[in-house]
């Protein structure tokens, strides 16, 4: 059985190659393999360096000790700033997969011991480890000095426990009533996140704001509510971008009915925007009211951290192109806006899901905006972002049309429908019936199902990134087949071609399964063996629509004429489960036949 690497391998290279090259040594012996392997797993040792202290690039890979003697650690940087020292060790695991093995897990731990010891002659036959020792003695003399371990590895599983053991004895002994030592485990996701600035989460960093008329409830969950004038929440738009509504449930949709509206009351009736507007919804990590206004009623000035607006991405687009066209304009309009600290919350990923739900039940949300909510989503989009695919799985007015590098969640929505072999043909036939209903949430099959609504049927956890675009990209090739024989074809053959697109596609999943390639793009020969396959499931399908009565051959007819007729429309045919249940049987017995 061929194990597929994992897709967040396949920049990773070229990314640490990007960040690193020119300021980390290249290795002179070895074999070309061998000497990429080195420079990457030092590379990797110095971005989780630089990742976690906020080491600049060069800071991190001077602080690679790498090399024989160096006590099982690839890198070591003290931050002044923090008084913490970063010890990492990094293995460079090109296939994907598994974990850092036991011995060399066991020799960092051995380095570690030393460290933490003052067995700094452990060290002094490494030459890099020479050069930065004399600072390291002096960290270990100082007061209030933390030391933090990384582990970090390029592999998609899991850390066995046995190696975890290991660190938890260290904590035992260094650390058993304190945070003195800590280790931080970082596996081929971790990286993959930081490449993508998933770490940093949505929302912006801190911002620093004054609400008029504000609102202050203190528990259980701080927040903050009153009045900003629209040109401030506009600039703060303007500012940020993207990443001020990243959690939001859909991004600025550009013009539209609602939106012309909102900007018709900021240009005629800015006085009014308060009394005619929902407003917007944020929460952030933490909030701090200014020491000088906790008693002002009339206004606060407040400092928000990792803010996020869930509501008002409309709102916040209209009046940032509105002030962007005219500068000069400060009409003297507000708009309300209430903010949500989830630092007490237990759960704050789910809390900040059920106000992002809630507060855009109120506008007009359909179930494609609340899949934007669901995680699948996001993983897609993040394990495609590097390799140069996006997937827009937003509403969003930049949305680019789909094309070898972009698709849209309905695409995936119907090929993964597709992708469903369960033989009743409930999901291809919704397609063409009622393609929303594959976004439905509600829990419609049995509790002893894992999987209980369609939603989570379409896009099954288990899917990876690559089979959703691999199967898109099938999925376009059998439609633009199906199309060009509708051109070719005239009456009742021609809606046959219209309506079978997707138990065709169905069934070329079924015999092909190319969607569980190892390469991120179809190659020529899958294309053209998709091409011939999709034309003989086609012929099938024909032949078992004849064979099943849904369609006749007339003998009394003139040159010229259409040969065939039906009872039904094809488009109630393939609409219908029970009947595509048919054709879809009978189809793959003729095509056995063939064989």
């Amino acid at each position: 059985m061929i194990v597929e690497t994992p897709i967040e391998m396949l920049q990773l290279p070229e990314q640490l190659r990007n960040r690193f090259a020119g300021k980390l040594p290249e290795a002179a012996s070895g074999t070309p393999q061998e000497r990429e392997r080195n420079f990457l797993s030092r590379a990797l040792a110095a971005y989780a360096i630089h990742k976690l202290s906020g080491a600049e690039l060069d800071g991190a890979a001077a602080a690679v000790v790498d090399g024989g003697g160096d006590g099982g650690i690839d890198a070591i940087f003290h931050s002044a700033t923090a008084n913490t020292l970063w010890i990492a060790q990094a293995k460079f695991i090109s296939t994907g997969r598994g974990e850092p093995e036991l011995g060399d897990v066991t020799k960092f731990k051995t380095g570690l011991e030393n460290l933490m010891q003052g067995n700094f002659d452990a060290f002094r036959s490494n030459t890099l480890w020479n050069r930065v020792l004399p600072q390291i003695q002096s960290v270990f003399e100082r007061g209030g000095l933390q030391v933090r371990a990384i582990l970090v590895y390029t592999g998609i599983n899991l850390v066995s426990e046995d190696r975890k053991r290991l660190f938890e004895d260290l904590k035992r002994r260094f650390s058993a009533e304190s945070d003195y030592f800590d280790i931080l485990i970082c596996n081929l996701t971790t990286v993959h996140d930081w490449l993508i600035g998933l770490d940093q989460g949505p929302g912006i960093p801190k911002a620093e704001l004054t609400l008029m008329k504000p609102g202050w409830i203190r528990e259980p969950y701080e927040t903050i509510f009153g009045i900003i004038p629209l040109r401030e929440i506009a600039g703060l738009y303007t500012l940020h971008g993207k990443r001020l509504i990243a959690a939001n449930i859909r991004a600025y949709k550009g013009r539209t009915e609602v939106n012309d509206q909102i900007l018709e009351t900021v240009r005629e009736e800015p006085q009014h925007f308060f009394y005619l507007n929902n407003g917007l919804t944020a929460f952030c990590e933490r909030l701090e009211v200014h020491n000088l206004d906790r008693a002002n009623v009339e206004a606060k000035r407040i400092t928000v951290y990792g803010l996020s607006i869930v509501n008002g991405a409309q709102t916040l687009g209209s009046l940032a192109n509105y002030f962007t066209e005219l500068p000069a304009a400060t009409p003297p309009g507000f708009a309300f806006l209430k903010i949500i600290s989830l630092e007490r919350c237990f759960n704050d990923r789910e809390f900040a899901e059920r106000i992002t739900r809630s507060t855009n039940l109120q506008n007009q949300i359909g179930s494609r905006d609340f899949v934007a909510l669901d995680e699948q989503q996001e993983t897609i989009a993040n394990q495609l972002m590097l390799t140069g695919v996006a997937y827009h799985y937003k509403t969003d007015v930049e949305r680019s049309a789909p094309d070898e590098t972009n698709f849209s969640l309905e695409e995936a929505t119907t090929a993964c429908a597709c992708l469903d072999q369960h033989g009743d043909c409930d999901f291809c036939t919704r397609v063409l019936a009622n393609r929303q209903s594959l976004w439905s949430m509600e829990e419609i099959y049995p509790p002893e199902e894992l999987m209980r609504s369609r939603y989570t049927r379409v896009f099954r956890p288990d899917r990876s990134a690559r089979t959703v675009w691999r199967a898109v990209q099938t999925q376009r090739l059998v439609i633009a087949i199906m199309q060009d024989s509708a051109r070719a074809e005239s009456g009742i053959r021609k809606t046959f071609f219209e309506n079978a697109r997707w138990l065709v596609l169905n069934l070329v999943f079924l015999k092909l399964r190319y969607e569980n390639g190892a390469e991120l793009t179809l190659s020529q020969e899958e294309k053209d063996q998709i091409t011939r396959i999709t034309i003989e499931i086609a012929e099938a399908l024909w032949r078992a629509c004849e064979a099943l009565g849904f369609i006749t051959r007339r003998t009394d007819v003139q040159p010229g004429y259409d040969v065939h007729e039906q009872p039904r429309h094809f488009r109630s045919i393939f609409s219908a489960a029970a009947d595509c249940q048919q054709l879809r049987a009978k189809a793959l017995s003729l095509l056995a036949q063939a064989v």
